[in-house]
């Protein structure tokens, strides 16, 4: 008896083992795990905060979880907060999975921390590099990707083209005429100023102000890594666009100091300002707040200084993929939303989201939109030209490669702390250019 009850003892637990070790295996699609501690969370930082965009992406999480048995959770991070909240979390319990961001910068400094995941992979799915413009938007780190576009988004100019009418004026295509326009269009006794660019520590003004040194073939750092900002040769054109500047700060209202994205379009839809600086946005925002204003804009590249060119600041929108307990899962997800949701979430505002790729931009299933179709000659095809005819490019891609020094100088907001010291503290501009080139010096370690 005793050895039966031993037996029958011994096999109940053996039983119970292998019931376990057979339930133990990874649930199929479709399946979820009964226990809270055993879901896969895919947790996703938003830098595109509107409503209708986090629509979006929390109905894509909702029917993945449907589909596949993973949970997806997105958070709306404005984009001024986004690269802080990624690193102070990173490693944390509250880590994101994958995040949406409008800055290589961020990107580089990630990458060189060991924080992000290659996704070559994905990238060939879409299309390969040759759809992204030729790879031009991709800028890889060491012969690797690591984030995938959706739109580019330039900064560029607009301008209230019923103003110009009205002066006997056309969109300026020199500095000159560019001044001329900002003084015959400001009238301050009825609140009405020439322009507005951001001068604020922040990323508007990194983003937009500094398309005034692009239009002069300004650059950070030569082919060798050297900061060249107050060199015999750069000095010289850094000092024009700083009087430029000058010259047009006199004729913008009080809240360029600390303006930021929302300020520049409002001036510009409350008719406070006739030019401003801002993407494909403006257009949909004026859409919701100011349709009236339709057809009284006009879009125009940063002229160069002698009218040989126009110019404008590169700007993007992407998603990336952080290394972290789920890496896999979420490029499986974030593969997904491209292949399956994108549409839909580049609908939310359409002539903001210009494509990332060729294949998009000739779609006649995303150009079937109404927005699209509304504003396609007055906001659409005008970011393609300036992608076919301006010189491109932002504080965060200098440099002969993507590295992560342009990215720390963007980060650092040292190039708004130029154009500060030269309008709001009216310091002498070939001091405020040694000045400034000598603290990037300090940042990069030279």
């Amino acid at each position: 008896m005793k050895n039966k009850l031993s037996f029958g003892f011994l096999l109940a637990i053996l039983l119970t083992f292998l019931s376990g070790c057979l339930g133990s295996s990874e649930p199929s699609e479709g399946n979820t795990s009964s226990s809270s501690e055993d879901e896969k969370v895919i947790r996703i930082a938003s830098a595109e905060t509107d409503d209708k965009a986090m629509d979006v992406l929390n109905e894509a999480g909702e029917e993945y979880e449907e589909e596949f048995g993973i949970k997806v959770e997105a958070e709306a991070v404005p984009l001024a907060d986004i690269f802080t909240k990624i690193n102070a979390t990173h490693g944390t319990s509250a880590q994101y999975d994958a995040f949406l961001t409008g800055f290589i910068g961020h990107i580089s400094i990630l990458e060189e921390e060991g924080k992000l995941a290659p996704v070559d992979d994905i990238i060939e799915s879409l299309g390969g590099e040759e759809d992204f413009y030729d790879g031009h938007i991709l800028f890889p780190i060491d012969g690797e990707t690591y984030w995938i576009p959706y739109d580019y988004n330039l900064a560029y100019g607009y301008v209230r083209k019923d103003w110009l009418e009205e002066k006997g004026l056309s969109v300026p295509t020199d500095w000159d005429e560019f001044i001329n326009v900002a003084e015959e269009l400001t009238n301050k006794e009825e609140n009405q100023y020439g322009l507005m660019m951001p001068l604020k520590s922040d990323g508007a003004t990194n983003w937009i102000t500094s398309s005034l040194l692009w239009a002069n073939d300004v650059r950070i750092f030569d082919d060798d890594w050297n900061v060249i900002l107050d060199s015999d040769e750069m000095k010289p054109k850094v000092v024009e666009s700083l009087e430029l500047l000058k010259d047009l700060y006199s004729y913008m209202p009080a809240e360029a100091q600390s303006a930021s994205y929302a300020e520049m379009t409002e001036a510009f839809i409350s008719g406070q300002v006739g030019m401003t600086f801002y993407s494909g946005r403006l257009v949909d925002i004026l859409e919701r707040n100011n349709p009236e204003l339709a057809d009284d804009f006009e879009v125009f590249g940063i002229p160069k200084k002698d009218g040989d060119g126009i110019a404008a600041t590169l700007g993007y929108d992407a998603m990336a993929v952080l290394e972290s307990d789920h890496t896999e899962d979420t490029k499986d997800f974030v593969k997904w939303f491209y292949e399956e949701k994108l549409y839909d979430f580049m609908h939310t505002d359409g002539v903001h989201y210009f494509p990332a790729q060729e294949s998009i931009y000739n779609d006649e299933e995303w150009r079937d939109d109404s927005i699209i179709s509304k504003y396609w000659e007055s906001g659409v095809e005008p970011q393609y030209e300036l992608l076919q005819e301006a010189d491109l490019h932002s504080i965060d891609t200098d440099g002969p490669e993507t590295d992560a020094r342009p990215g720390e100088i963007f980060e650092s907001f040292l190039i708004p702390k130029l154009f500060q010291k030269v309008t709001i503290n009216e310091e002498e501009p070939e001091q405020a250019v040694d000045d400034i080139a000598e603290e990037i010096r300090q940042l990069v370690n030279q």
